[in-house]
């Protein structure tokens, strides 16, 4: 089967060693095939730079989104953290927030790039009634 065909690039043959000791004189530069095109370097180049740089750009418009999100915080926001912490922002010093954790009131230190943003407090009471209600009808079905 000739799988020539189905190749993208031509490639030739092997040169086959020739018998009885004759020599073979090289073959000059303008006999065979063309040189290869440098276009064949910079074609996937043209591919990856670009999305590289989208990449990047929004990289950086997600960055200042953040950074907005936490300079507008103020003393006493309910904030959300990376790792699922809420609490109350007690302070705002440097690379540091001081959290006041609820039902305790547990004051704890995180990075300040760790804080996500404000907590609306809608999601987080329907949630809570939602458990409330839940441990109300249970403790009916147990008396």
């Amino acid at each position: 089967m000739n799988f020539g065909v189905l190749a993208f690039q031509a490639v030739p043959e092997s040169p086959r060693p020739q018998s009885s000791g004759q020599s073979t004189a090289p073959a000059s530069p303008d006999s065979g095939a063309a040189p290869p095109s440098s276009f064949g370097l910079f074609a996937p180049m043209l591919i990856v730079i670009p999305f590289i740089l989208i990449m990047l750009w929004q990289g950086r418009s997600q960055q200042k989104k953040q950074e907005a999100n936490i300079s507008a915080l103020k003393k006493g926001d309910r904030v959300l953290t990376q790792s699922g912490l809420v609490g109350r922002l007690a302070a705002i010093e440097g690379r540091y927030a001081k959290l006041e954790l609820p039902p305790s009131g547990t004051k704890i230190t995180v990075l300040r790039s760790s804080l996500l943003g404000r907590d609306t407090e809608t999601e987080t009471s329907s949630s809570e009634a939602s458990a409330d209600k839940a441990d109300k009808a249970e403790k009916a079905k147990s008396s």
